[in-house]
């Protein structure tokens, strides 16, 4: 694995860390704060975890099947707020999501640390919602698109802290 695959998978690793320190101090009614429209802070952690999950299913096909069509037009069928809503994101608990994300990013960064280098060039393709050409994805692109959606709704989650004092 090169340097740069090393310490991308090294900044990787403290995404658990990121996510777990938007909302360090925050009690159960408290996550649930939003800016008034929007996510709440709960429901921010649930999508979070659940896109890394989504992702990490399409890495491993990647690995597997290089120039795979990324399978993700199911979840392009309805929009995010409509999954939030059918995954109960704005009921359920925190903890065992950010439970399975430290442990599913810690498994992940194992996994792209021992396939063999040329594993980091494949591919898959997506065609984005109210897009025509595919998207060509490498592993190392779907890694830097996680790392930005971390740093984006961690973002977001901090806004609504400091729009509440919280």
């Amino acid at each position: 694995m090169s340097d740069s695959n090393s310490s991308l998978l090294k900044r990787y690793l403290k995404l658990p860390d990121q996510l777990e320190a938007a909302i360090a101090g925050l009690d159960d009614d408290q996550l649930d704060l939003s800016m008034g429209t929007g996510w709440s802070i709960r429901e921010y952690v649930h999508h979070t975890v659940e896109g890394e999950q989504m992702w990490q299913l399409f890495l491993k096909a990647i690995l597997g099947q290089d120039g795979i069509q990324i399978p993700i037009q199911w979840y392009f069928a309805l929009t995010q707020d409509e999954w939030a809503k059918r995954w109960a994101s704005g009921k359920r608990a925190v903890g065992p999501s950010l439970g399975l994300y430290r442990a599913s990013t810690a498994s992940l960064v194992e996994l792209l640390s021992n396939v063999p280098a040329e594993a980091w060039k494949h591919s898959g393709c997506v065609t984005w919602p109210d897009e025509e050409e595919e998207t060509n994805l490498g592993v190392r692109d779907i890694v830097l698109m996680h790392l930005g959606h971390v740093e984006h709704h961690t973002g977001d989650i901090r806004a609504i802290r400091a729009e509440h004092g919280a």
